[in-house]
């Protein structure tokens, strides 16, 4: 697919960096992630990827208390996701709308399917934790290491949660970065790797 010249223009951070250039930009607007949300993290972790260029779809779960945001006011808590983003994402950007690709972005918990990118938002209510997973990762070591985390943290945490998630799933969309991993998020804004559980097959 070849970039059209408006977005060149739209993108053009993007695509001076090394790491992403116009081939990378073509990357990221062919994909596609389904978002599994109802809080701050992966509403904030959408609004990201979506001005990035990359289609996003939500199913019909209602958003909950926290969620408003980049892309969701106040009065829409509790209206499905999938509402919500048909109503904001042709403001936000028209290249986002149409649903395609494999990817996956939720709040943990979450069932997951398709062949990736998937990351997974979630935490222990204090540190945020991210797991993902590239189209060569072992599933059963991300599912794994998803099934010990819980609780999302709140307030401007999770929002930076969602915002790491974002940049880790762009990464993964244009083939960069290791095809498993995990790193938690602590404030203020102190990244760690985290240590991933080993399936039988990888242990």
């Amino acid at each position: 697919m070849a970039l059209r010249e408006e977005q060149i223009l739209r993108y053009s951070r993007q695509i001076l960096l090394r790491e992403v250039g116009g081939r990378g930009q073509e990357k990221l607007l062919a994909g596609g992630v389904r978002l599994k949300a109802a809080g701050a993290a992966g509403l904030t972790a959408a609004a990201y990827v979506a001005a990035g260029g990359t289609a996003v779809e939500s199913g019909p779960e209602p958003l909950g208390p926290g969620a408003e945001g980049f892309l969701v006011q106040a009065g829409e808590v509790g209206r499905s996701g999938s509402e919500v983003l048909e109503r904001v994402l042709p403001e936000l950007n028209a290249d986002a709308l149409p649903a395609r690709g494999t990817g996956r972005l939720a709040e943990l918990p979450a069932a997951w399917d398709g062949e990736g990118p998937w990351v997974a938002l979630g935490g222990d209510g204090t540190r945020g934790a991210i797991v993902f997973r590239g189209a060569d990762g072992c599933v059963e070591c991300f599912e794994a290491t998803t099934a010990a985390l819980g609780a999302l943290p709140s307030g401007a945490l999770g929002v930076g949660l969602g915002a790491l998630g974002a940049l880790i799933l762009q990464r993964l969309l244009i083939g960069l970065g290791p095809a498993l991993g995990a790193c938690g998020w602590e404030a203020p804004g102190l990244l760690t790797d985290l240590s991933m559980r080993r399936c039988g097959r990888c242990g």
